[in-house]
């Protein structure tokens, strides 16, 4: 391996690092996708890169972002860290249609894995499919159970679904395993009502 390749290789682990680390913190902040709704822009076609790369700018930090992890992708098309970055990447330039293409093969790629499930229930819920988002957060729960999933599926089959039996079981069973302080009081806010 030469030493550009290596650069190449350390940026994108860097970037790749970088962007979860901003996506942990955005979390504990309280911006959960599932509970803000932020409008949608024009989206880029699913597997434009180079389109989407055009839109935010190849020198942009997102840009390059993009560009390193895509090269990643060629090296191992199904590394499942690499496809959930692209598709978090892609989420937050609005190109829906590029996040639900990278959650996909993510899917495909590591069937057992919780992630892609979460992420892909979370994109299908910024288009209003309801249900569908519900049966990608539950399959993402029946692989790992986690508080924040279970709350969102939660917010989902309350507010959107119209199933308060399931709601309330989820809110439920997400206040019996919670650990995090701030959804531990959402949850109870919501047991509340």
């Amino acid at each position: 391996m030469t030493d550009s390749s290596r650069r190449v290789v350390l940026v994108a682990l860097a970037l790749g690092i970088g962007a979860m680390f901003a996506l942990s913190v955005a979390w504990r902040m309280g911006d959960h996708p599932l509970v803000r709704q932020k409008p949608v822009a024009q989206t880029a076609p699913a597997n434009d890169a180079s389109r989407a790369m055009t839109q935010q700018g190849a020198d942009s930090p997102q840009g390059q972002a993009i560009m390193s992890l895509m090269q990643a992708m060629k090296n191992n098309p199904n590394d499942v860290n690499t496809l959930l970055q692209l598709a978090s990447l892609f989420a937050e330039q609005g190109n829906v249609d590029g996040a639900k293409d990278m959650a996909q093969r993510a899917l495909v790629a590591a069937p057992s894995d919780h992630r892609p499930p979460y992420l892909m229930g979370v994109l299908l819920s910024r288009e209003g499919a309801w249900a569908d988002a519900a049966a990608q957060l539950e399959r993402s729960i029946a692989m790992k159970d986690d508080a924040a999933t279970r709350y969102s599926l939660a917010v989902l089959y309350r507010y959107h679904l119209g199933q308060e039996d399931k709601a309330r079981a989820n809110y439920e069973a997400a206040a019996k395993i919670c650990d995090d302080p701030s959804l531990a009081s959402m949850i109870k806010a919501e047991l509340d009502k």
